[in-house]
């Protein structure tokens, strides 16, 4: 639907993890944002079992916007509380459209979480 999320990069210092989002925005509509929520879920689902889904609010989030135009992009930093995940989970980071049906989600696996960059 002309609209991309991806992960530029995942930095930790004391505590805190840094989750670096690039949204683009290569349509000729706004991309008016309902909510962004990070969270765990199962990495597989499987018929007949109840997943879990764990929702992790960040402590601060920078550039903060409700409205990506058309034909643009924009970095935001979101900062969370330091974790790690069991093998068998993945991070979902997904971003909602508001009163629309392009729904962005991007899955983010343990073994990138513990390579994430240490700022001084």
């Amino acid at each position: 639907y002309g609209i991309k999320l991806s992960l530029n990069g995942l930095f930790v210092q004391n505590d805190v993890m840094y989750y670096q989002v690039k949204i683009e925005n290569n349509s000729n509509i706004n991309y008016d944002i309902d909510q962004l929520r990070f969270y765990i879920r199962d990495q597989q689902k499987s018929k007949r079992t109840a997943t879990q889904e764990l929702e992790i609010k960040p402590l601060y989030i920078h550039n903060k916007t409700k409205t990506i135009l058309d034909q643009s992009e924009q970095v935001l930093v979101f900062a969370l509380q330091k974790f790690t995940i069991p093998d068998k989970k993945l991070l979902t980071i997904q971003l909602m459209e508001k009163d629309g049906g392009r729904i962005l989600s991007l899955s983010v696996k343990n073994s990138l979480i513990v390579t994430a960059k240490f700022i001084l």
